[in-house]
């Protein structure tokens, strides 16, 4: 097995997963500690991890491990809302690979990516209440159903409330719910690991023409006016990044002319929420802020506010 850079928990977990669904009964828990650089205690931990999120665990003769099935085809069918007939063709493409023609293969390969990709949500993602909020808001996106938030806790307006919604993308890979939102007739977005309880309701959509997806950057802030940010981190920087936020990994590059830092560049929110916390908690692991200059002022002004308070 080839070895991983990315060895957070998380990414991990899901690694582990992707490599049993896609070559049942060939991996021992002591190749899985000497690809990602660990011990075998650590391997039955993620193990554990697995079970805990309710997948079954067969291993044979040689203690060469594989998902069941039928708890993984399950699971992920909740999670990638595979019709019946994928559904077969996984569980068949599991069991004889090379059976399987090259369209069908790529299509799974590409679903199964997309599970390993949405590893911000680690164990969370594979959790019934996880999964029936997903079902359920899917459902109401098909059928173009009004949903109820039930005692949705808005960090925003720091009340507790219920939202009436029409929700028209579910993101389960950003982890973000598009919706229009009823009571103020607008657009708005929620963290869908955020959401504690769904409601579907048997009122139709009568907004549909407001509909409209607008963008969302690394930091999971959906914003359609971004701007382009050039950061150098060192080692602490990147691990705290991808960590925190893993969709920031996709643009963090290893620096041309430094050993042991990192290009960030992409576009991010305009008044960069999420990133300034990050350069402000993190600054020690900061090499240079290269773009745009707004993003310094904004770092300034951060800090005086701060400073005020004390």
């Amino acid at each position: 097995m080839k070895k991983f850079l990315d060895n957070t928990p998380k990414n991990r977990i899901l690694g582990i997963l992707k490599s049993l669904l896609e070559r049942p009964y060939y991996h021992t828990k002591r190749m899985f500690a000497d690809a990602y650089g660990v011990d075998d205690s650590t391997i039955k931990k993620d193990f554990e991890e697995l079970r805990n999120a309710d997948f079954t665990l067969n291993y044979d003769s040689k203690y060469r491990y594989a998902i069941a099935p039928n708890k993984s085809v399950e699971h992920l069918q909740d999670v990638l809302f595979f019709t019946e007939n994928e559904q077969e063709i996984l569980v068949k493409a599991l069991a004889t690979y090379q059976q399987t023609n090259e369209e069908q293969k790529e299509k799974l390969r590409k679903k199964l990516e997309t599970v390993y990709d949405v590893s911000k949500l680690g164990s969370s993602l594979f959790s019934k209440t996880f999964l029936n909020k997903v079902d359920l808001l899917e459902k109401a996106k098909k059928e173009k159903k009004v949903i109820k938030l039930i005692n949705y806790h808005s960090t925003n307006s720091n009340k507790v409330s219920d939202r009436l919604l029409e929700p028209f993308l579910v993101g389960v890979k950003e982890d973000i719910l598009h919706c229009f939102d009823l009571d103020i007739n607008e657009i708005r977005h929620f963290r869908i690991s955020r959401i504690r309880r769904v409601e579907l309701l048997h009122e139709n959509w009568k907004n549909e023409t407001k509909h409209y997806v607008t963008a969302t950057d690394p930091f999971r802030i959906v914003n359609n006016e971004q701007v382009k940010v050039h950061i150098k981190v060192g080692i602490g920087g990147y691990n705290e990044l991808i960590e925190r936020y893993p969709l920031t990994q996709a643009y963090l590059k290893p620096c041309a002319d430094k050993a042991d830092v990192f290009d960030f560049e992409c576009k991010v929110n305009k008044n960069f929420y999420g990133l300034i916390n990050f350069l402000l908690g993190y600054h020690e692991f900061i090499e240079e802020i290269i773009e745009p200059e707004s993003l310094l002022e904004h770092i300034h002004e951060r800090i005086k506010k701060i400073n005020s308070k004390f």
